[in-house]
């Protein structure tokens, strides 16, 4: 028996064609509303273009082997696969990268700028020309000694000399008050963008579920990122698709709707300043971005600049006072200052509480001058070593060894060239002095002198410092009544300065009240006690040369500089900071200017590109359009034949 195999051709069905028509009508119109939605955000911030991706619909048949016997497979039209957002993420990944560099450096321009213009501004006096005018008019009272116009100038002078010194303390102090205020509003500004990234997480999370792409949540998500790379150093994990985890350093700030908040919290040991925290008390460490640039600035170069000015201010005063206290005014008046002092410690004997627990527990000297008058060139004759304790906490003591065969004046190197907590010098009348200088670490008050110890003869016999050698001997500012330890007369100690000097810098009310208690005129020690107790006579000059000389002299030792030098060296410093910011800054903004145009020839919307894709679309949309109205007629006919 022979078999037949049968063909069976079928009419597709009339329909088909109206559905094929349907598809191309819904594809070429989300096509035309998606183009529309692109040129609509054309200026919205952060807005990638979107673009549809088409595919043709599974085709007829499926292969089986009942399917009906047709020449190939019929196509049934196209379909929206899906609206893609057009997005580069490795230029997304490298434009957080940079922008964290950028954000740091014009933050440091922008405010050593106006700490640039507060130390030299143009159209005021700055320091250096008033400080001249100052040590000018002691030049005009030596000239003339009893002259009353010489010394109300001076006077002016001073006060001149004062006030700037008050301005621009009290410019930059309000300066770091400004930026520590801009550092808590970023905290908070940081917390709300991390907020609504989380919150954004669980939206795109919820859209996801359905099957869709929220791709404006997903820009906004991005901007906010852009917008938090630039405040603060961060890094993004896109490792689980659902959501984004962002990191400071490897802590997260964000993962999927979860927070972790900073916080900002004082630190008593600067100044009550604004620390940042985690929430659970942790530092955060930053790298780059604006606040890290904000921290920079306030505890590096405003620190700086109050600390030089406020070491210009007690140099000064305790150079000028040291002498004036010798001097004779033209009544006879003698050991006055020149210069307020206020100090530190309220106590005869400069006992000091530094914990703020109600009771004294060290003592608060800044300088402090011996007893013998000497010479630099002296042979010293023995062995020792000199211990000024450690200069930051937690470390070793500082010390500085010395042989019979060193000269006074090496030993005074030594110490200046060392990481000891003073300076050394020889003052105006021949004694070996040692000076607080800045501190290293900013936990350590300033202008406090805390050890000094020999455990040779340098400091007891030879400059009559010490009363004694080695440790039982040794002055430490940790101990209350430590000062006994000191082999000086109370008129050879300054006692540390109240906090910034600088702030509250002015003249002596005896010597606003009176020119005459201007100390111009030297006189002699008749009793051999170390205290010139005798006037040389009104017409004398010698007290007032040796100030006006101090114009000339290394006043500020810890640089080795005059104080002029000293003012002109620390307004060059901070213009050299703030064209190494413009340099840096200029150099960061070039690179995220490149791949910001980039992404923007990437993701932006191009007006002509989306005008001809509208146009493309609305021919396809009346294509679709037309083929439906052909295959209605081709209805038509049939029902017609059908009557």
């Amino acid at each position: 028996m022979i078999l037949y195999k049968v063909k069976r051709c079928d009419m597709l069905s009339t329909f088909h064609g109206i559905e094929t028509g349907k598809k191309g009508l819904m594809s070429n119109n989300m096509g035309i509303q998606t183009t529309g939605h692109n040129l609509a955000n054309i200026e919205t911030e952060g807005y990638s273009r979107q673009k549809v991706n088409l595919s043709t619909t599974i085709p007829l048949y499926e292969p089986s082997a009942n399917r009906v016997e047709v020449p190939g497979q019929i196509g049934t039209g196209v379909q929206v696969e899906d609206i893609q957002r057009v997005r580069d993420q490795a230029i997304d990944d490298r434009i957080i990268f940079e922008k964290g560099g950028y954000g740091y450096w014009e933050t440091k321009q922008k405010f050593l700028h106006q700490l640039e213009m507060i130390l030299n501004e143009p159209d005021k006096p700055n320091l250096r020309t008033v400080l001249d005018d100052y040590w000018e008019s002691w030049q005009k009272v030596a000239a003339d000694p009893a002259e009353q116009a010489s010394r109300l100038e001076l006077i002016q002078r001073a006060e001149i000399l004062t006030k700037t010194m008050n301005h621009v303390f009290n410019s930059v102090y309000d300066l770091r008050n400004n930026v520590n205020l801009i550092i808590e509003q970023k905290i908070n500004e940081i917390n709300n963008i991390a907020r609504e990234i989380a919150s954004l997480n669980l939206q795109i999370v919820k859209v996801e579920a359905m099957g869709d792409r929220p791709n404006d949540l997903y820009d906004k998500r991005d901007l906010l990122a852009d917008r938090l790379s630039k405040i603060v150093d961060i890094r993004l994990e896109r490792n689980n698709k659902h959501e984004l985890i962002v990191y400071i350093g490897t802590e997260n700030l964000v993962q999927g709707g979860k927070v972790h908040e900073i916080r900002g919290v004082g630190n008593p040991d600067n100044d009550g300043l604004t620390d940042v925290l985690w929430d659970d008390g942790r530092y955060v460490k930053l790298g780059n971005g604006e606040l890290a640039g904000l921290f920079s600035v306030r505890d590096e170069d405003l620190r700086k600049a109050l600390m030089n000015l406020n070491s210009l201010a007690a140099n000064i005063t305790d150079a000028t006072n040291e002498i004036h206290r010798d001097g004779f005014g033209l009544n006879s008046s003698t050991d006055n200052n020149f210069f307020k002092e206020i100090p530190l410690s309220p106590y005869a004997n400069g006992d000091y509480d530094f914990n703020n627990d109600g009771n004294v527990d060290g003592v608060a000297i800044f300088r402090v001058s011996g007893t013998e008058r000497i010479d630099e060139d002296t042979l010293i004759g023995s062995d020792g070593i000199l211990n000024f304790g450690p200069s930051k906490v937690g470390e070793p003591d500082v010390t500085i060894q010395y042989f019979a065969t060193d000269r006074i004046k090496d030993v005074i190197e030594r110490i200046n060239q060392s990481s000891a907590g003073v300076v050394a010098y020889i003052n105006h009348k021949g004694q070996f002095s040692l000076k607080a200088k800045t501190p290293e670490d900013n936990r350590y008050r300033p202008f406090v002198i805390r050890h000094i110890e020999d455990s040779g003869n340098f400091l007891v016999g030879i400059t009559g410092i010490l009363k004694e050698a080695g440790p039982n001997g040794a002055f430490d500012f940790a101990t209350p009544g430590n000062i006994d330890k000191l082999n000086v007369p109370a008129h050879n100690i300054s006692f540390t300065p109240q906090k910034n000097p600088a702030g509250w810098f002015a003249l002596d009310d005896k010597i606003k009240a009176n020119p005459e208690n201007i100390a111009a005129a030297g006189g002699v020690d008749t009793t051999g006690d170390g205290n010139i107790d005798r006037m040389n006579g009104l017409g004398d000059n010698r007290n007032a040369l040796m100030i006006a000389e101090l114009r000339h002299k290394k006043i500020m030792i810890e640089e080795r500089s005059t104080a002029g030098e000293f003012i002109k060296a620390m307004i060059g410093d901070f213009g050299t900071r703030s064209q190494n910011a413009i340099v840096n800054m200029d150099k960061n903004k070039a690179v995220v200017d490149s791949l910001e145009n980039l992404r923007k020839q990437i993701s932006g919307v191009n007006v002509d590109e989306e005008l001809s894709k509208m146009i493309m679309y609305q021919h396809g949309y009346n294509a679709s359009a037309r083929l439906v109205t052909v295959i209605d007629r081709m209805i038509e006919t049939l029902i017609r034949m059908g009557a």
